[in-house]
């Protein structure tokens, strides 16, 4: 009796592990692969994935393409339909004007016009570029230091070569034309119809906040040179 239940019992044993059977030592069972042993799943936005950037894989001649095709973009035109308005003898206001200077790295202005010599009655285009998006004033001094602001308060976008007609022409007198603009990063208005001390204290006003001032130099002329 003792040897028919050992016997059993060394059957069901037998049973149990021919249902349930465990995997030699050292190697995993068949099935999923435990968690701990995955790769990684990849992740996008992950440090994995920007490794190359952060540790500066993109060659210089890369950033330089970059840098030109962004420079190459298609230049923005932009009409100034608003009018403009005259300033004439004050000769202290057109001083500082011409005595600005660029105070500080956030800001900074270019200013060109596509040539260096009018005749008149000639369309006149203003081109510009800012770093970062700005509101742009230009003033126009003529050759008796006369004033004209074509426009102001013009935003212009950053990194884009921008061309602007305010629809206007070369007029007599006739001599050396200088432009000065400045940007700023909020409207500053300007009322060309007030005395010389409130001009001088738009010019106090924006030598307070950060500001970018561009230049340029034509002359006019009754005839352009050969």
């Amino acid at each position: 009796m003792t040897r028919l239940l050992l016997a059993l019992i060394c059957l069901l044993g037998a049973s149990a592990e021919a249902a349930e059977p465990r995997p030699p030592h050292g190697r995993p069972a068949e099935g999923p692969e435990p968690r701990a042993g995955r790769e990684p799943a990849p992740d996008p936005g992950g440090r994995h994935d920007r490794r190359d950037i952060e540790g500066g894989g993109a060659s210089g001649a890369d950033v330089r393409s970059i840098m030109e095709l962004t420079r190459e973009e298609k230049m923005l035109e932009l009409e100034w339909r608003a009018g403009g308005c005259g300033i004439d003898d004050h000769k202290e206001f057109v001083k500082r004007l011409l005595a600005l200077e660029n105070q500080t790295q956030l800001m900074s202005l270019e200013v060109w016009g596509d040539t260096h010599e009018y005749t008149p009655y000639q369309r006149v285009y203003y081109y510009m570029r800012v770093p970062r998006a700005a509101y742009v004033t230009l003033f126009w001094i003529g050759p008796k230091l006369d004033v004209f602001v074509p426009f102001q308060n013009l935003r212009i976008p950053a990194d884009r070569d921008v061309r602007i007609d305010p629809d206007s022409i070369v007029v007599p007198p006739l001599g050396r034309e200088q432009w000065v603009a400045v940007a700023t990063l909020e409207p500053l208005q300007l009322d060309c119809q007030v005395d010389e001390a409130n001009h001088l204290g738009w010019l106090a006003k924006l030598d307070a906040i950060p500001h970018g001032v561009g230049r340029w130099e034509v002359r006019s002329k009754p005839t352009r040179s050969k």
